[in-house]
C-alpha cells in the first residue's frame, strides 16, 4: 500500500511534463501526417498497385516518419523525470524527509522507476497507440504501417526509460562531474546508437536489457549505501 501510495506521488508530480509530452508528440505527429497526406503524390492506395512506387511506400509508411519525433520526445521526457525525481530532491534538500520514511531506500527507489515506467505508457505510449491505429484503419493514409513500426515506436521508447536511469544514477553519485559521476549519461549515447543500429528487433531489446541492467545494478547499489 505504501509503494503504490509513492507511485501515485511521483505520478501526481510529474503530471504536468507527462501532458506536456504527450501534447507535444501528438501535435507534432498530427502536423506530420496530415502533410504528408495533404502533399502526397499517391492518389489512391490502388492505383500504384502495379507499380515500383506501390512497394516503397508500402516499406516506408507515413507513419515512419513520426519515430524521430518519438524518440526525441522519450529522450527529453526520460531526462526530464530522471532530473525531477532523482535531483530536485538534492536541490531541494528533501532526500532526508524522504528516505525517513517506513519503508526502504529500494523500495522508494522502485515507487519512482515504476511512476516513470506508468507515465511512459499513459503519455507517449497511449498517443503512439492511438497513432497507430489511425495510420493503420484511416483510408487517408496512402499504405497502413507494418507492425514493425509499432514495435519499433515501442524500442523509442524503452529508450527514454534508459535516459531516465542514466540521469538517475548521475543525480545519486557523489562522484565529481569531472570523474566519474557524467559517465552515466555518456553511457546512453552508446546505447542510443547501438539500439538504432540493429536491423533486427530482438538485438535492439537486447542491447537495451544490457544497458538498462547496468544502469539499474548502479542505481540500487549507490542509493542503498549512499550517505544523504
Amino acid at each position: 500500500m505504501r509503494f503504490l501510495m509513492l507511485v501515485r506521488k511521483e505520478l501526481r508530480q510529474s503530471l504536468p511534463w507527462l501532458l506536456l509530452g504527450a501534447v507535444s508528440l501528438m501535435a507534432i505527429a498530427g502536423c506530420i501526417l496530415w502533410l504528408q497526406v495533404r502533399y502526397s503524390i499517391y492518389d489512391s492506395y490502388d492505383s500504384y498497385r502495379s507499380t515500383s512506387r506501390y512497394f516503397d511506400i508500402t516499406r516506408h509508411p507515413p507513419l515512419q516518419a513520426i519515430g524521430p519525433v518519438l524518440l526525441i520526445t522519450s529522450l527529453a521526457l526520460g531526462l526530464i523525470l530522471g532530473i525531477q525525481h532523482f535531483w530536485m530532491p538534492h536541490f531541494k534538500q528533501t532526500w532526508s524527509f524522504l528516505l525517513h520514511r517506513s519503508v526502504s531506500r529500494k523500495t522508494i527507489f522502485m515507487a519512482k522507476l515504476t511512476a516513470a515506467a506508468l507515465g511512459f505508457v499513459m503519455s507517449l505510449g497511449i498517443v503512439w497507440l492511438a497513432l497507430y491505429f489511425y495510420g493503420y484503419h484511416s483510408a487517408n493514409v496512402p499504405a497502413p504501417p507494418v507492425l514493425r513500426v509499432f514495435v519499433e515506436g515501442c524500442i523509442f521508447m524503452m529508450l527514454g526509460l534508459v535516459v531516465y536511469l542514466a540521469t538517475a544514477v548521475t543525480g545519486l553519485s557523489t562522484a565529481r562531474w569531472y570523474t566519474t559521476k557524467i559517465f552515466p549519461l555518456l553511457f546512453t549515447p552508446v546505447v542510443i546508437v547501438a539500439t538504432v543500429c540493429q536491423w533486427k528487433l530482438a538485438g535492439a531489446f537486447a542491447v537495451i536489457i544490457v544497458g538498462v541492467v547496468i544502469l539499474l545494478s548502479q542505481a540500487l547499489e549507490i542509493i542503498s549505501n549512499r550517505e544523504f
